[in-house]
């Protein structure tokens, strides 16, 4: 049986890692769940662990820091695999020289633990028969062959385009690319062409999740794969890359209006329950996993007015109804709608229903007609 320790400060990548494979069917079993690296730490002093799976960037301590330390102070001697956001592709490469088994790109798919596991079942193998395991062969290595570089800002450029649907930004960053690799001598070995296609996949596949979660990876990923030439600079190539480009970017273009309906009448309808709490659009975007700009973008084109002018007039239209149809004080009202200022709900009130909470009281036939 393999024991397993997960770390992440995030409780939904935490939850999600534990459920994406049937653990058990894979003679595997998760020990341990730590938000950090001191945590995980703390657990290796006294656990026995075979498999740490660690993201990177952690408060307190990093993952890196966390194996660094694992190794140099001999307290364990388990295998590590790194989560890598797409930003820290680079950065977790750094990782091998602490002896990292291997990195897993976010989102993780059920087929990258899987691997993960066998290789941990094969070196577990190899060390009980008394061979010699060799980490420079454990999936990637501090010592790339002669070509292999990762270009980049060329395929960030590429990313930007298509997120923005800017096909200028996108078709010049992908000529940019191919002009980079025929014109400066680039010859791209077999791992160095995987090593920038698997990038620009898992960052196109982010951008999808990024906007629903609940999208089939596997499918979009296939998808992608299928469709990103990276082993050639014939003009073929370019226009297919380019053409491909254009498409995902409509793909994420409709993604997003498909969501946002959605996820503006979920959060319409919990305003209209929740509107007293103390919530604010970061709050929201958390939840729904959506970007807080692009989240207010949509409240301003949706509802003419930003987050918190939406939240202020379904308040004020709850305390409208309120100041009618019951004898409340007027400084209950405005602290069972949200507000614990009673003179800033009744500056919000006359802004908003044209004059105060009394008058509108005093007139309430009239005003409510």
């Amino acid at each position: 049986m393999i024991k397993v320790m997960l770390v992440d400060d995030e409780p939904f990548i935490l939850e999600g890692l534990s459920v994406l494979i049937d653990w058990k069917e894979y003679d595997c079993m998760i020990v341990a769940k730590a938000s950090n690296g001191e945590e995980a730490l703390e657990y290796l002093k006294q656990g026995d662990v075979d498999l740490v799976i660690t993201d990177i960037k952690m408060p307190v301590m990093t993952g890196i820091e966390l194996i660094r330390t694992a190794r140099e102070e001999g307290l364990s001697s388990a295998y590590f695999v790194i989560l890598s956001g797409y930003n820290d592709f680079q950065y977790a490469q750094s990782a091998i020289k602490y002896e990292a088994l291997d990195y897993l790109l976010k989102p993780v798919s059920a087929d990258g633990l899987i691997e993960v596991i066998d290789k941990v079942k094969n070196k577990k193998r190899a060390t009980q028969s008394g061979e010699v395991v060799n980490y420079e062969n454990s999936g990637i290595s501090d010592r790339p062959e002669q070509g292999t570089v990762l270009l980049k800002d060329e395929l960030d450029g590429i990313i930007q385009g298509i997120e923005h649907n800017d096909r200028n930004k996108t078709n010049s960053s992908i000529d940019a690319l191919f002009l980079k690799i025929s014109e400066e001598g680039i010859a791209l070995s077999e791992q160095a062409i995987n090593v920038n296609k698997h990038y620009l996949i898992f960052r196109l596949l982010h951008l999808a999740v990024e906007l629903d979660e609940s999208i089939n990876q596997e499918v979009v990923m296939m998808y992608i794969s299928d469709n990103i030439l990276m082993n050639g600079t014939e003009m073929g190539s370019i226009l297919h890359l380019k053409q491909f480009a254009a498409e995902y970017a409509r793909y994420l273009v409709n993604l997003r209006s498909t969501v946002s309906k959605g996820v503006l009448h979920d959060i319409e309808k919990e305003l209209n329950v929740n509107y007293a709490q103390n919530i604010t659009l970061k709050d929201f975007a958390a939840k729904y996993y959506v970007n807080s700009s692009y989240l207010g973008q949509l409240f301003r084109k949706q509802y003419g007015m930003s987050f918190r002018e939406y939240l202020n007039s379904v308040r004020i239209n709850k305390a409208a109804s309120l100041l009618i149809k019951t004898d409340e004080k007027i400084g209950r009202i405005a602290e069972s709608v949200g507000y614990h200022d009673t003179d800033y709900f009744i500056d919000k009130f006359i802004a908003i229903k044209g004059c105060t909470p009394s008058k509108y009281r005093k007139n309430g036939s009239e005003f409510s007609n």
